[in-house]
């Protein structure tokens, strides 16, 4: 009979931390507006759907933390982070800061490219031109479906050309 796992402080504090994230996601869906009574969805279903389905992720894990049984990789011996890897995380932070920072200038369309070149480099792309060319296409067939098709009014897909 093997020992009881006790818990680690860090897996059961990140596991408050997501279900603290969880609250503001709930917070945040329930100020959306409701949808005219015309509209039969309404713009708070998919965030809301969201909310549920990362709140049981985050009590789920939480609960397994709080048993000790929840998966890291740093006990596994063969595995260590990455070199680099702080580079990497700065590169997400970065493309996710262009993101908020770069929509009320350049638009969400040109925003999200340079977003999505940040993040490619933080899963080590080195092909900017590629990166550049994919961004390019995804952010304009993403705004093309939402503000054109769906009517979600976006704005310009770049701003100063229109």
């Amino acid at each position: 009979m093997t020992a009881p796992l006790r818990p680690r402080p860090g897996p059961v504090c990140m596991g408050l931390a997501l279900v603290a994230l969880v609250v503001l996601g709930v917070w945040q869906v329930e100020v959306i507006p409701d949808p005219p009574a015309f509209a039969a969805v309404g713009p708070a279903v998919m965030p809301r759907a969201l909310v549920i389905v990362l709140g049981v992720l985050a009590v789920l894990y939480l609960v397994f933390s709080l048993l000790g049984r929840s998966g890291d990789a740093v006990d596994d011996p063969h595995e260590s982070p990455l070199p680099g890897r702080h580079a990497r995380v700065a590169w997400m932070v970065g493309g996710l800061a262009a993101l908020l920072a770069l929509t009320p200038l350049l638009g969400i369309g040109l925003a999200g490219v340079v977003s999505f070149v940040c993040i490619a480099r933080a899963f080590d792309s080195r092909r900017w031109a590629r990166d550049l060319i994919v961004a390019l296409l995804f952010s304009f067939a993403i705004w093309y479906l939402f503000d054109r098709q769906l009517g979600v009014q976006l704005g310009p897909f770049v701003p100063f050309l229109t």
